[in-house]
């Protein structure tokens, strides 16, 4: 019998629990960052560890009117999210916005327990998605920011933003690259996109759809698999400079 998974793999195939993960590590502005392939960033200085796009309570959402989507995400995204947190061991958790879908449903309750029991700071940057009553973030023990967060060289926000003098890490973009094979094949994969003044981060969430973007010269790009990250830049056509 395969063995039970563990570090967040109940979302795998059981042909890939024991096959490793490979990570990149991304140097920005003095900075290392690791890119991991559940679709997160770790940025060892700091020891934060920064998600977006969760999306947790779509599924219920969407029920609730009507349309019959699967249960489970929610439960495989916490799962993912604390094996991280085993592995990396960081000393906050920062999640750049859309952390719940929509309105409150029956998913808040087990995603505030979640928190309760994680043992370290999870901080919120709203996005457009995180509507809910402030207390109910107060109660489940988030720290809730405005619209940034700024640390060293960095500004962490939820939607991409020009900040001049700063370099901006934001999320709600859901990116994603279309590769083409010789044959005709392709496929699409998330990424994380770096421009010369504003990186994107993939949805953490599992159920969030792509947004396939377009790199000029001047960016990185890291596909994401199911358990690597690689970098791309050089297999995708660019569409010329970036404006400044």
């Amino acid at each position: 019998c395969p063995r039970a998974p563990s570090f967040g793999e109940h979302s795998l195939p059981p042909h890939l629990w024991n096959t490793p993960m490979l990570t990149v590590s991304h140097k920005l502005l003095g900075e290392d960052l690791v890119l991991h392939p559940h679709r997160a960033l770790y940025w060892p200085r700091l020891q934060w560890l920064l998600v977006s796009d969760l999306h947790l309570g779509k599924a219920a959402h969407f029920r609730r009117a009507g349309a019959a989507l699967p249960e489970g995400h929610d439960d495989r995204v916490l799962q993912r999210l604390e094996g991280l947190v085993t592995a990396f061991r960081p000393e906050r958790l920062v999640v750049l916005g859309d952390l719940f879908h929509s309105v409150h449903n029956h998913r808040w309750a087990p995603f505030a327990a979640w928190v309760k029991q994680l043992g370290i700071p999870v901080e919120l940057v709203p996005g457009n998605h995180d509507i809910l009553a402030h207390r109910h973030y107060r109660e489940a023990g988030l720290t809730l920011h405005d619209d940034t967060v700024e640390a060293g060289p960095f500004v962490f926000t939820h939607e991409p933003a020009e900040r001049p003098g700063c370099y901006v890490i934001a999320g709600h973009v859901h990116p994603g690259v279309r590769l083409s094979g010789l044959g005709g094949q392709s496929m699409r994969l998330p990424c994380f996109r770096f421009g010369p003044q504003q990186a994107l981060l993939p949805a953490f969430g599992m159920a969030t759809g792509l947004h396939l973007q377009r790199p000029t010269v001047d960016d990185r790009t890291y596909a994401v698999t199911e358990r690597a990250v690689l970098d791309v830049s050089g297999l995708l056509k660019p569409q010329g400079r970036a404006q400044r």
